[in-house]
């Protein structure tokens, strides 16, 4: 419920019925909130949830969502950290009739003209735009009033804010970027097929494939899927996927330490140009921290929301060894891919790891098993597919990849399976199980001009 008398100052992406609430446009608020610690904010849900990471720890964030019923959305706010769910209808000024009016209302207190806004964000599928224009000058006064609005602004990590002793705060902006010129029309794709989606793979040790896994079902989703792929390596301390891709690149999880030390949201030019790697096959790559480096849950909580904002497919490569990362991964992703083998000591981890997992009230119901390296002949091993699945019953096996001769020689020419024989096994295992994880998903073969041309078969 909205307080009738503020102790503290309260602000608001859109305007409701209470007065007392200062109305500010959503991208100001990140700035407001370190002016004024404690501070009461108000946002939509979900159109504003990207925000909420950055605002909850210096404010109490309400979020204001659609239904008040809607228990997914109630569970998914207060997981990222918002103070309550409140139903926008009983707390949204009564003029605003709809969402999309919400969206496009201003400030009533903006009297001064704005600047044009000029597009520097490149969307790849039709989705809202994300604008900047040239920052104008907050004033707050006494009272704590704000007599002016800002506009969303881009501020280098190396550009300070600067502050004055009569509270006025100039926000500076940096030099636009260089419009990015793609040569490649699949580049500039319509529908995302299944929607946007996360997955993590991950094991309950090293040696399972685990990686082998990543890298080919990014491979399947930049090829097939019809969207804007990243693999993210989430390794630490030993991440080896852009040495197993061949990329040579000062990028990495690291990189984006300043912006978000600066609170920044960023533009997805910014993001494509300057904060992740495009491998010459189209695939975009986020290598890991080198030896000797970490990275916070906070930091890859805030580099996620920006990669799930960018990209159609974000693919996680990440282990055990950092719980701590692996739980923010997990919480943001729409599906888990849990490695296993037939290994009776991996079984048992994977049981423990389950328990502890749901201990921490992670989602089991996103998780899937997928068990690597079966035997393509009888052995002397006692562990059978069978008894996988009675040893991991409750949760569901989405595949079984078989044991393939050759692999590594595949890795080390900087290739995955999948790319150089769509028919083999695995292949054929791993196509199903992507088949199952995206909606609308199937690897169709691709023909030559002429069959193109003439609608003739493949050449």
């Amino acid at each position: 419920m909205l307080t009738a008398e503020m102790r503290q100052v309260a602000f608001s992406a859109i305007p409701l019925k209470d007065e007392n609430v200062q109305v500010v446009p959503v991208e100001s608020l990140p700035e407001l909130v370190r002016q004024y610690p404690q501070a009461t904010v108000y946002i939509l849900w979900p159109e504003h949830k990207e925000y909420l990471h950055v605002l909850k720890d210096s404010a109490k964030v309400y979020v204001l969502g659609n239904h008040k019923n809607d228990m997914e959305e109630l569970r998914a706010a207060l997981k990222a950290g918002a103070e309550d769910y409140l139903d926008r209808r009983s707390v949204l000024d009564e003029s605003l009739q709809s969402n999309e009016q919400v969206l496009n209302t201003l400030s009533p207190v903006q009297q001064k003209p704005t600047v044009a806004k000029e597009e520097h964000v490149i969307r790849l599928s039709p989705r809202q735009k994300l604008t900047f224009s040239p920052t104008p000058r907050i004033e707050l006064n006494a009272n704590q009033k704000v007599e002016a609005v800002v506009q969303q602004q881009i501020v280098e990590p190396s550009r300070p804010t600067s502050h004055n002793n009569d509270h006025t705060l100039i926000l500076k902006q940096s030099q636009p970027e260089p419009p990015l010129n793609y040569s490649r029309l699949d580049e500039l794709h319509i529908r995302p097929i299944g929607g946007r989606q996360m997955f993590v793979v991950t094991s309950t040790k090293g040696g399972i494939g685990k990686t082998t896994v990543a890298m080919n079902l990014a491979r399947l989703l930049h090829d097939h899927a019809n969207g804007r792929v990243i693999l993210v390596d989430l390794m630490h301390p030993h991440s080896n996927v852009a040495t197993r891709m061949r990329i040579k690149t000062e990028v990495n999880l690291k990189t984006w330490e300043p912006y978000y030390e600066n609170n920044m949201l960023v533009t997805d030019q910014v993001i494509l140009t300057k904060l992740v790697v495009k491998h010459p096959n189209g695939q975009y790559v986020l290598p890991g921290v080198n030896v000797g480096e970490s990275c916070s849950p906070e930091l890859i909580g805030y580099i996620l929301t920006h990669l799930s904002r960018t990209f159609d497919y974000v693919v996680i490569d990440i282990g055990p060894e950092r719980q701590d990362l692996l739980s923010v991964a997990m919480s943001m992703a729409n599906r888990t891919l849990l490695v296993v083998d037939y290994d009776l000591a991996t079984i048992k981890d994977t049981q423990e790891y389950l328990e502890l997992w749901s201990r921490r009230q992670q989602f089991l119901d996103k998780i899937s098993v997928l068990v690597n390296f079966e035997p393509n002949k009888k052995d002397r091993n006692t562990l059978t597919r069978e008894k996988c699945k009675v040893y991991l019953s409750g949760l569901p096996i989405i595949g079984f990849l078989p044991e393939t001769a050759g692999m590594r020689a595949i890795h080390n020419e900087g290739k995955v399976l999948v790319q150089e024989d769509r028919s083999h096994p695995f292949s054929v295992v791993l196509i199903k199980v992507v088949e199952s994880l995206v909606s609308g998903f199937s690897v169709k073969e691709k023909l030559g001009f002429f069959a193109r041309l003439f609608g003739g078969k493949k050449s």
